[in-house]
Order: structure tokens, then sequence, then C-alpha cells
């Protein structure tokens, strides 16, 4: 978990363009490309901007289940 948060901090510094997808009951699977905003490891949620629909999403991280940086 700290290991996670760690990374999270990384991205949010570097302003990183990442690939999240995350599970919404009674929608599924649902994926998005977009920057950490906000971390907040004490709630356990990070704040997303999404890059796709411009708008910001705050998730609880155990509904996401995946996270990952896009290719240069």
């Amino acid at each position: 978990m700290e290991r996670f948060f760690t990374k999270a901090e990384q991205w949010q510094q570097d302003n990183i363009l990442l690939r999240v997808t995350y599970s919404k009951a009674r929608v599924g699977t649902i994926t998005f490309s977009g920057r950490v905003l906000q971390i907040s490891p004490d709630h356990k949620q990070l704040l997303f901007y999404n890059d796709d629909t411009k708008s910001v999403l705050n998730l609880e991280l155990n509904a996401i289940d995946d996270v990952l940086p896009f290719e240069n």
C-alpha cells in the first residue's frame, strides 16, 4: 500500500498521463486517461483529472483495478 502511494506521488509530481481502470457498481469496468491531482492516504482516496471528459473523479483505492503510465 505504501509503495503504491509513493508511486502515485511521483506520478503527481511529474504530471504523468495514466490509464486508470476502476469498477463501478451496476456499471462495470470503466477506463479513462487522466492524471493524479491529489492523494489522500489516510482516507485511501485519489483525486484524478480525466483528460477524456475534462472532469474530476474521486476514487477510493479499493475501486481502482489498475493504474498504468502511458508509454512515450
